[in-house]
């Protein structure tokens, strides 16, 4: 409008104020608002899509939080603990006896079971009064638990009967809960292969009275 108003003069004198003609002459700057502006959403939405790209391949990759549900794990996992799952590691450091992980179960890919691994690959494994005993090597014998109560028993299970000694494959693992008389693991499903082992659990960081690294 102020374009068509300089190329007529009359519609100029009717609208124009007497000493403000050097002011209509200044260039109309109002639009450099809009640029800034857009820039400043691109980088907002620039860094909350990298954020969410970071936090996807972290999760993926890296490690994760997970929420402890059930009691196979009782007394030292229970109901509503947070825990850090790492992911890293498994690709260059194996896993060693007592170590925790989490696990999808033979066949089922959409739970995970929070485990205690008691035998490696290759072990030859064996529940005999209450107790787990592990051959390797030659020798055998029986697997120190210090993480269980020393009331606690192991019972037998469908896939690993009372007094039978079975072989573990080149990549299986035996994992058992801590809770023996209430746990759902190897002794019912099966060796679990190291594929479906998806990391070792690191750290628990709820409640705050059980923080720390495990």
């Amino acid at each position: 409008m102020i374009h068509m108003i300089m190329r007529n003069s009359e519609e100029t004198n009717d609208i124009s104020i007497p000493g403000n003609s050097e002011k209509n002459n200044l260039p109309d700057n109002s639009n450099t608002v809009l640029p800034k502006e857009k820039g400043l959403f691109l980088e907002i939405m620039e860094s909350f899509f990298s954020s969410v790209v970071v936090l996807f391949l972290l999760y993926r990759f890296v490690a994760m939080p997970e929420v402890v549900h059930g009691a196979s794990m009782y007394p030292n996992f229970d109901t509503g603990e947070r825990i850090i799952l790492e992911k890293v590691t498994k690709h260059f450091k194996p896993y060693e006896r007592g170590e925790v992980v989490i696990l999808h179960p033979p066949g089922n890919d959409n739970i995970d079971y929070l485990k205690r691994i008691v035998a490696l690959p290759g072990d030859i494994i064996k529940i005999k009064d209450c107790r787990v005993y592990i051959s390797k090597g030659g020798s055998t014998f029986e697997l120190q638990e210090q993480y269980l109560l020393d009331v606690v028993c192991t019972p037998d299970g469908p896939q690993i009967k009372e007094g039978r000694s079975i072989r573990l494959g080149e990549d299986e693992y035996a994992v058992f809960g801590d809770n023996r008389g209430n746990s759902v693991d190897s002794r019912f499903f099966g060796f679990v292969d190291g594929e479906r082992i998806q990391g070792r659990v690191v750290f628990r960081f709820w409640p705050v009275s059980k923080v720390g690294f495990l």
